[in-house]
């Protein structure tokens, strides 16, 4: 498989499409866009807002911030015509709502835009939840002549997700450090037809762990890949893994030209120190640009030494190296309250920037103390570090 790239047909596949394998020279990767040209057949057209699902009612004091239940992982995405996407795991899926303000969801868009594969030989054939989404071209696109996409695609949208062999990673919110999950790759020009890309990796997984990588920190897994965007051919992925010699998960960081090749540089972040909210480790660490300040942002799961889980912030000036935490505290929390939605732990967050260079959105998943996962918002508004306050939103 080295040197070689396929597109994989399986039952989401874009429409029209073939398995097909290509040797990439050096710049040959210039050809995948070829591949990835709009086919014969009509393509649906792109995902634009759904009405957002009915018989709405007020949050209650029990589910302040609550957004969606039995969900969790949010991907989430605004559009410069307005439009919001939300990616997230249900099950072993990944599923995808729209809506109008980033508050109100839609049901379900059909299809599921990824499911577990039904190929025995590959990484993902039981549980896929999504990492991260880029949108790299076409109108729903973020201008910036800085951060052109990577030569090697036409594709509107690249969801970077987690796959595993291991059921666990659908039953559990937060799944054990054993479960072994890797990182891959699907495309679409539409938003809702997708088409797994191969990677270097024997089982079509980006990186690989373990055995097959016997120099890394990276022993069981490496997962929730979180793509930035930093500049023309210099795209960077975070990933969490579980060192065995801390016995802590830590973030990792690799980079990567053209967005399916990676080569990774070393940790980003680590645990903090004894009696720190995240001394049992960090994990899902999702990095944004900061516009206001220039500097990128981190939040991530950090774990406490009885294994709860919170919310921390961490910066960095050019993203790669000097991560330094925001705060020795969390900026999220879980509920206090034993009839909170999210009492039992807070995760897998994803930060959006408003209009306002001071103003945030936190999307995370909460876990109640029924173990059942939802998925929430807190906001976040003036100048300074943000800390984040659960919006008093409409319980879908």
């Amino acid at each position: 498989s080295s040197g070689r790239w396929i597109f994989r047909r399986t039952s989401k596949s874009l429409p029209g499409s073939a398995a097909v394998t290509l040797a990439l020279s050096p710049g040959g990767a210039m050809l995948l866009a070829n591949l990835l040209q709009p086919p014969r057949c009509p393509l649906a057209s792109p995902i634009r807002c759904q009405a957002p699902a009915q018989h709405h009612q007020p949050a209650a004091s029990s589910s302040r911030g609550l957004l969606l239940r039995g969900a969790g992982s949010p991907v989430v995405k605004r559009l410069p015509a307005g439009d919001w996407l939300l990616w997230y795991h249900s099950g072993a899926r990944v599923a995808l709502a729209t809506s109008p303000d980033g508050l109100r969801w839609s049901a379900p868009v059909a299809p599921d835009p990824l499911l577990p594969s039904t190929d025995w030989w590959v990484f993902d054939t039981a549980a896929v939840r999504p990492g991260d989404v880029l949108v790299i071209s076409g109108p729903d696109a973020p201008s910036s002549p800085s951060r052109r996409p990577p030569p090697s695609s036409s594709a509107v949208y690249w969801l970077y997700y987690t796959g595993s062999n291991d059921a666990r990673l659908a039953a559990s919110p937060f799944p054990a450090a054993d479960v072994a999950a890797l990182p891959g790759l699907a495309i679409s020009q539409d938003g809702r037809h997708w088409a797994r890309i191969e990677g270097a990796h024997h089982t079509g997984a980006l990186l690989g762990v373990g055995e097959d990588h016997p120099q890394g920190w990276e022993k069981r897994c490496a997962a929730a890949p979180k793509v930035v965007m930093h500049a023309d051919g210099d795209l960077r992925m975070y990933y969490h893994s579980f060192d065995e010699m801390s016995q802590r998960h830590a973030v990792g960081v690799a980079r990567s030209r053209d967005g399916i090749r990676w080569e990774r540089v070393g940790k980003a972040l680590e645990g903090g120190g004894p009696g720190s909210f995240d001394e049992g480790g960090v994990r899902q660490g999702h990095v944004v640009r900061d516009r206001a300040a220039g500097r990128y942002m981190m939040a991530y799961e950090g774990l406490d030494g009885n294994g709860g889980v919170s919310i921390g912030l961490a910066v960095s000036e050019d993203g790669l190296r000097g991560w330094r935490r925001c705060s020795e505290s969390p900026a999220l929390c879980s509920s206090e309250d034993d009839d909170e939605w999210d009492v039992a732990g807070v995760g897998a967050p994803c930060l959006v920037q408003m209009d306002g260079p001071y103003d945030w959105r936190l999307y995370y998943m909460g876990v109640g103390k029924d173990g059942e996962a939802a998925i929430g918002m807190a906001y976040s508004e003036g100048q300074g570090l943000p800390r984040f306050n659960r919006c008093d939103a409409l319980l879908m």
